[in-house]
């Protein structure tokens, strides 16, 4: 397979047919839980757009997106974006959201938002550091009981990510610009985060509003949940008790680091 994609909107009946066999090898989706194709229709018949990445004639990855009112403001809403996972590790889907960035932008928009699983360190590290998003909202079991491949064994916790398309870091992270300097954690104060005795810690926040708050997470949930599902369990628990207190005071999460093989949510006031 070569390595140059076309990205171009999906429009046509036969392009819209193509994302359930898509669908189903990435999330390992049920007929029932698949965006049928009619559903895609009618959001690009209403002024959303379905934008496909194809490689070789065949369709890796898609995301589609639909006007949203949030907060009296009128955002763009990502519901689904993936790509095959044969095709990962090439920048399809980074390729993707900037596509549907640019197309958001032409359209007037400037925020976008979608949801995802906190759990996922892939997507948290790919969301916060190549896109430039940030989180307001921690949603707990958003979608009630998942069947599918990626989300079976845990309920559906979901982080809403904040895009605002033309903030100076999300324009230069689109130009290519990125920060490679692994982020001084020694000063945040730990709230979830694995102790020395390799058990899952939780601690209350400090009183010190202008620190920085670390939540750890698992950088492989879906080994943890094949192993240890009881502890994956408890893992999400608090993350989830100490995610909701912070953002309920005002905190946002604002990162996500990697460092020594451990990777952190970071959440500070705005």
């Amino acid at each position: 397979m070569s390595e140059k994609a076309v990205i171009r909107e999906l429009k046509t009946m036969d392009d819209l047919d193509a994302t359930v066999d898509l669908q189903k090898a990435v999330w390992g989706m049920r007929d029932v839980e698949v965006s049928s194709p009619h559903t895609l229709k009618a959001v690009v018949s209403s002024g959303g757009a379905v934008i496909g990445a194809e490689l070789d004639g065949r369709l890796a990855g898609f995301c589609f997106g639909f006007g949203a009112l949030i907060d009296g403001e009128v955002w763009l809403w990502s519901h689904m974006t993936g790509v095959r996972p044969e095709c990962q590790g090439r920048g399809l889907g980074y390729r993707l959201k900037q596509a549907q960035r640019t197309w958001a932008l032409r359209q007037g928009y400037r925020v976008m938002a979608w949801t995802f699983d906190p759990m996922q360190a892939g997507n948290a590290n790919f969301n916060f550091n190549r896109l430039g998003v940030i989180a307001r909202r921690y949603s707990v079991n958003h979608y009630g009981d998942m069947q599918d491949g990626l989300n079976a064994g845990l309920a559906s916790d979901r982080l809403v990510a904040r895009w605002q398309l033309d903030e100076p870091r999300v324009v230069a992270l689109a130009s290519g610009e990125r920060r490679e300097d692994a982020p001084d954690l020694s000063g945040i104060a730990r709230l979830v985060y694995i102790d020395e005795q390799g058990a899952i810690a939780r601690a209350q926040p400090e009183p010190d509003r202008k620190r920085t708050c670390g939540i750890e997470i698992p950088l492989d949930i879906a080994e943890l949940k094949r192993t240890q599902r009881e502890r994956a369990l408890q893992w999400q628990l608090h993350v989830r008790q100490a995610m909701t207190a912070l953002l309920e005071t005002g905190y946002i999460v604002s990162g996500f680091a990697r460092v020594d093989g451990r990777g952190w949510y970071l959440l500070r006031q705005p």
